[in-house]
């Protein structure tokens, strides 16, 4: 990990972007963060997005699209992608309904399928998000086999999200070794030791850093994404990641 490959996922900060998305754009720069993920635009155009980024030179590594978006009009997602000049569009969660069984699951890799397909013929990389509940038994299988068995490994990418990965019971780290250059993008939040196993900003918790940033960096990670459900205080615990992601960086 680079410290020009660390982004924020601005869900963190969803408070504060809800009342004020250039300022809190503005104040995540001030922070020292090089790049933010979105996790919807608020009542901004992807082209006023473009022009604040600019203006406080954040790039745009990623944004999160919910899956109706995907469903309704995946060509505006595109364009959007490409007004942010953004690489990278993700698909941050499943319905309940596409995860209920192991056809439900193999309909959904179809539908993602698809979606990449539109990505990739316009130089957009479509990612899935995990959760917890990916790693959950599926009858005699588990939600992530059947995703990355029926997902086309040159249309559909994976942001690993390793928190939830080991929150469900799973080892991020073969994982990143495993699925290599189909993980573009990963998650990184702390693990608190407490039964809740709560999450923390990167750096006070239980996570093993160095051998999943090793991990992560042989399999050629492109961007690494603090980010936090359950904040204390949305704007000191980004901070707070982000000095413990610059000291936990190569260079």
């Amino acid at each position: 990990m680079r410290q020009d490959q660390i982004s924020l996922q601005l869900y963190t900060v969803r408070e504060e972007t809800a009342r004020d998305m250039p300022g809190t754009l503005r104040r995540i720069s001030e922070i020292g963060y090089p790049a933010v993920e979105f996790a919807g635009f608020g009542t901004l155009s992807a082209e006023d997005l473009r022009n604040t980024l600019d203006d406080l030179g954040l790039r745009a590594s990623g944004a999160h699209v919910p899956f109706d978006s995907w469903e309704t009009d995946p060509e505006a997602v595109i364009t959007d992608m490409h007004t942010l000049d953004c690489a990278h569009a993700i698909l941050p969660m499943a319905p309940p309904e596409q995860r209920g069984d192991e056809t439900a699951v193999a309909s959904l890799a179809g539908s993602l399928n698809r979606w990449g397909e539109l990505c990739r013929q316009e130089g957009v990389i479509f990612s899935y998000h995990n959760h917890d509940f990916e790693f959950a038994p599926l009858g005699g299988t588990t939600m992530w086999e059947v995703l990355v068995r029926e997902t086309d490994p040159e249309l559909v990418y994976f942001e690993l999200d390793l928190y939830w990965v080991r929150y469900g019971g799973a080892d991020p780290e073969p994982l990143l070794r495993d699925l290599g250059d189909r993980i573009p993008l990963i998650h990184l939040k702390d693990m608190a030791s407490d039964e809740q196993r709560s999450d923390l900003p990167v750096g006070e918790g239980t996570m093993p850093w160095n051998g999943l940033l090793e991990a992560a960096d042989a399999s050629g990670v492109e961007w690494y994404i603090a980010e936090q459900d359950n904040p204390r205080d949305a704007l000191e615990d980004v901070r707070i990641s982000l000095q413990s992601m610059r000291e936990l960086a190569s260079e």
